[in-house]
């Protein structure tokens, strides 16, 4: 008997590790408020270089990962419609982009539905994924990255002439963030799982017709 993540299946009979629902969406609850907190009360003084993480990027791939396509979405709502109302800049620039960026940014890093899964396995698909952890750190990059983009244009449609420094405060943006991600999502992925039950789980065997 082997055990293996729902992203990574694997022949035969499985056991897929789950956590309890209560534990998640609790942890869940306290998360999304409690990285809006911590964004603009504390992240804001230790700027390295000039240049502040982006801590509820991190938050959103955590869990985008962890959770799913929904969860994220929401989460960018919340984010973005917290910021629009306490930390108004641009009208609409956040509650437009945490959003949209969370929400399409999480079909590339979100893990498969356990229907998808059961498909694959009866369709004998087999695809090589990356870890959790790689895909957490590359959704939060790729989210800031969304964003920076949109800003720098924002800023040239703005009738502002872009300088070297804006692109390299967003590639320090991008980078910082990545790495902030690094460093929370293990504490955070193993808060949010907490103690795992194993879920017996059959693989579909795939139909064949045949002409006679």
């Amino acid at each position: 008997m082997t055990r293996s993540s729902p992203r990574e299946p694997s022949s035969g009979v499985q056991r897929e590790i789950r956590a309890g629902s209560f534990r998640r969406y609790l942890v869940l609850a306290l998360l999304i408020p409690l990285g809006y907190l911590f964004q603009v009360c504390v992240i804001p003084y230790f700027p390295i270089a000039g240049v502040a993480p982006n801590l509820l990027f991190a938050v959103i791939g955590v869990i985008t990962v962890a959770y799913g396509r929904v969860q994220a979405l929401w989460a960018g709502l919340i984010y973005g419609l917290l910021l629009e109302i306490l930390v108004p800049s641009v009208t609409y620039f956040s509650l437009a982009i945490y959003p949209i960026s969370a929400l399409f940014v999480s079909f590339i890093f979100a893990d498969k539905s356990l229907r998808q899964l059961q498909m694959d396995r009866a369709l004998r698909r087999r695809k090589r994924y990356m870890p959790a952890w790689v895909r957490t750190v590359l959704c939060a990059m790729a989210n800031t990255l969304v964003y920076e983009t949109v800003n720098v244009a924002y800023i040239y449609l703005g009738g502002t002439d872009l300088t070297a420094r804006h692109f390299t405060r967003a590639l320090q943006d991008i980078l910082l963030t990545g790495l902030l991600t690094l460093v929370i999502e293990f504490p955070l992925r193993r808060l949010i799982l907490g103690r795992k039950e194993e879920v017996p789980v059959l693989k579909n065997q795939p139909i064949v017709f045949s002409k006679k």
